[in-house]
């Protein structure tokens, strides 16, 4: 994909600085980790998903480490309270009355799924890498990243 010269230029930085974090601290590649929200349409003709009979728009945080391991999905519901029915394992699912990620369940995600991950008690030294959303970047969230041995390495707008 051709970019901007502009993003292009936002691009490269970001790629140097995470290369020379990775060299400088002698991060594992499984302490490399890169996380994002994405919409997800309810298919509800699908047999593994959440509502059968509900249509909405979720929101999913993915999130991998650079050896290619998948984290679990983290999966935010337009909801007040989770559901009852049995849900598929391997997901963690959250309500949120709007819908979408916030700095409490960016809280949560951190806790349930960023600081259970392979190798997160042996090797001290990690990066974790978000877009700009603006509940990522307050401080008491850098403080949380920090204080779980993690920098963050944040991807400049428009490249996530």
């Amino acid at each position: 994909q051709h970019l901007p010269f502009r993003l292009h230029q936002k691009f490269i930085t970001f790629q140097k600085y995470v290369i020379g974090s990775h060299r400088g601290h002698d991060y594992l590649l499984s302490q490399m980790g890169n996380a994002d929200e994405t919409p997800a349409q309810n298919p509800s003709s699908s047999k593994l998903w959440l509502l059968k009979n509900e249509k909405m728009c979720i929101i999913v945080m993915l999130a991998v480490v650079a050896d290619g391991i998948k984290l679990p999905p983290y999966v935010i519901l337009k909801r007040k309270t989770i559901l009852k029915d049995q849900l598929p394992t391997g997901i963690i699912v959250r309500c949120q009355n709007q819908g979408w990620m916030s700095s409490d369940l960016m809280k949560d995600w951190l806790y349930i799924i960023w600081n259970r991950r392979p190798g997160v008690l042996v090797h001290k030294s990690r990066m974790l890498a978000l877009d700009t959303f603006k509940g990522y970047l307050i401080s008491a969230m850098k403080n949380m990243i920090g204080e779980m041995n993690a920098a963050l390495a944040v991807v400049p707008g428009g490249m996530s």
